[in-house]
């Protein structure tokens, strides 16, 4: 039904209550009441498509729940930034358009009204770059098997750009992408050495769109000799192991050799040949030893790797959505070994790592995973990377490596980045779906393709593009004194400025109150315990909620009731008192500031006690605070007397 269709139902429908009421006809609470009239709002996103400058630019913005004709109007930001010279506002249309004649990220504030006198406002932006840039030559060096993250150097071009290599290529395990800022980065860490050319094509999102080419080259060269850290270090007792030590560089074929140290006791010797060590550890306790390596080379090169194993009890992993490891932005090191799964029966086959993690709905999350690999090994870990929900089904909103389009259609699973078998990572970017203002809750499965992992294959893990959901810190509250002032500030993380708050359940204790600040404030007037919920609302768009369960202990102010002048103490006899109190909320604390010639205070439970070595009447200052950070204070008087 059309806007003008639905106005004209609408005063029917007000009319025949009318008439109803007039004639007698019945109560009119028993009629169909007309709809509540909608919010006028604008709609368009708030980061409008980029141009280049001096280009000409047409947008047209829109609205929704307007009535009757809209007006349209524009207005540079509250605050001091770039306005879009060169565009001007059609009232009528909601176009934008003209010559882009500013540089950079400009501002506006849309304004629209209807003819019911209706407003509403909405702040946006939008770019204005500089051409696109030929992209010169570049030269990268790299070391073989080392993760990189290298930037390629692309000036100019309306955001976002595309990147493919048109002829010859990277060398095998590294790839084009981009991160989150939309930079062209070289990514991955590369299994063969040697000097590599591509061509590279970069295209922007003018229409039409700006292409330029250039020639990137990699240079990987071998590792020096070393050994490598590839024995885990730590063991479950009674599961059988088998492990490598792993030479790296040289001229094979090496020779393994235990050097110094004590293994676990049931791992078996150092194979010379192959540096295996296989066996069933029994015994829990930390072990440490070196083995020493040599090549082939002429002179012989030697190296040296030193272990330190600890093993314990086998506690299980992570191989259920149930017991995922909790995860945020960052990197970790893991590894699928089968001999630690199940823990009370024989080891299986293959493993599986789940991952939990936790984002703001509409957010992009990246999520890779890097073989650990070492020279001259041909089999390391192959992952798979799939992501799941709670009910381990298959997520469906995912972009495949390598893919620029701003689309999240595939099935959240990958085996070998860019499709080629002999890259052995795998990646994702993952559009977390869900209502918004609303965390989602996913997880990352991590399997091996070939299910013939070991300990020694490991495997990094990276998570970018979080976006952390709106949470209140979960900082306890101060208990309060009553009759006494208390003021403690709310506060929360993950949200933009402004925050507002609000008290969403239960009862603050009588005399104080909650404002929009996040500030607790006021008088308390009645003892007790008062258990509430706060809530949050930051200013992003859509805006962002959280609750919290919070409470407040009301107590009355704690007081020295003690008299100030305390019974004489006696020269060189034992002498104790405990200062008395009433009120305050535990634990005290005390302090005093003056000495009393022998006699110390327990500033945990308030007791003086010791034995005076010094005759005379002696005056200082008790100080007493609880848990409510209400303190005070008491000036005493004792005196020290020779005694019979």
């Amino acid at each position: 039904m059309s806007l003008r269709s639905r106005q004209f139902a609408n005063y029917a429908a007000l009319l025949l209550v009318a008439s109803a009421i007039s004639c007698g006809g019945g109560s009119s609470s028993g009629g169909s009441q007309p709809p509540p009239t909608q919010t006028l709002v604008i709609t368009s996103p708030s980061n409008l498509p980029g141009t280049l400058q001096n280009a000409s630019y047409s947008y047209t913005l829109t609205a929704a729940n307007g009535q009757g004709a809209l007006k349209w109007s524009i207005s540079p930001l509250p605050v001091a930034a770039l306005f879009v010279d060169g565009l001007t506002m059609d009232a009528n249309t909601g176009v934008l358009s003209g010559t882009a004649n500013f540089l950079g990220v400009a501002g506006f504030t849309a304004h629209v009204s209807d003819s019911a006198s209706h407003t509403a406002s909405k702040q946006f932006s939008l770019a204005a770059s500089g051409p696109l840039q030929p992209l010169q030559p570049q030269s990268f060096t790299v070391s073989q098997y080392q993760d990189v993250l290298l930037p390629v150097a692309v000036s100019g071009g309306v955001q976002p750009l595309t990147v493919s290599i048109a002829a010859g290529s990277l060398p095998a395990g590294l790839r084009l992408t981009s991160d989150e800022a939309n930079q062209i980065l070289i990514r991955g860490s590369s299994i063969p050495h040697g000097t590599f050319q591509a061509t590279v094509t970069v295209q922007d999102s003018f229409s039409p769109p700006e292409v330029v080419s250039g020639l990137l080259t990699v240079i990987v060269s071998a590792p020096p000799f070393s050994v490598a850290g590839s024995l885990p270090s730590k063991l479950p007792t009674n599961r059988p192991f088998n492990g490598r030590v792993v030479a790296v560089g040289g001229v094979p074929p090496y020779h393994f050799a235990q050097s110094s140290g004590t293994r676990p006791p049931g791992l078996g010797a150092v194979d010379p040949n192959g540096g295996q060590i296989q066996g069933t550890p029994t015994t829990t306790g930390s072990y440490n030893f070196t083995v020493d390596v040599t090549d082939s080379s002429q002179p012989v090169q030697t190296a040296s790797g030193s272990y330190s194993i600890t093993v314990a009890d086998p506690i299980g992993r992570n191989d259920t959505v149930a017991a995922a490891t909790p995860l945020e932005n960052g990197q970790i090191t893991a590894s699928t070994s089968p001999y630690i799964d199940p823990p009370d029966n024989a080891p299986l086959p293959a493993d599986n790592d789940y991952y939990k993690l936790v984002s703001y709905s509409g957010a992009t999350v990246h999520i890779e995973t890097q073989a650990q690999r070492w020279w001259g090994d041909i089999d390391p870990i192959d992952t798979v990377l799939e992501l799941v929900d709670g009910n381990n089904t298959r997520l469906t909103t995912c972009r495949q490596p390598n893919v620029t389009i701003n689309t999240f259609t595939s099935a959240c699973i990958n085996d070998d980045i860019g499709g080629n078998p002999h890259v052995l990572d795998s990646a994702l970017d993952f559009k977390v779906p869900g209502d918004p203002n609303t965390a989602t809750t996913f997880y990352v499965h991590v399997l091996d393709f070939r299910g013939l992992a070991r300990p020694e294959m490991q495997y990094a893990l990276d998570v970018s593009g979080l976006a952390s959901p709106l949470k209140i810190q979960p900082n306890p509250l101060p208990g309060a004194a009553r009759t006494l002032n208390y003021w403690q500030q709310l506060s929360a993380a993950n949200g933009l400025a402004p925050l507002s708050w609000t008290l969403a359940s239960g009862n603050l204790p009588p005399g104080i109150s909650i404002d929009s600040t996040g500030v607790l404030t006021g008088i308390p007037t009645t003892n007790g315990g008062y258990t509430f919920t706060v809530r949050v609302t930051d200013g992003s768009t859509p805006t962002q909620t959280a609750t919290a369960q919070k409470s407040i202990t009301v107590v009355d102010p704690v007081k020295i009731t003690s008299p100030a002048t305390w019974p004489d103490a006696c020269l060189n006899q034992p002498y104790t008192f405990a200062v008395q109190t009433t009120g305050g909320l535990p634990p005290l604390r005390w302090n005093f500031d003056m000495g009393l010639g022998g006699i110390y205070l327990d500033p945990s439970s308030g007791v003086f006690s010791g034995t005076p070595t010094v005759a005379g009447t002696f005056s200082g200052t008790v100080s007493l605070s609880d848990e409510t950070g209400y303190f005070v204070t008491q000036t005493i008087t004792l005196t020290i007397k020779q005694c019979p």
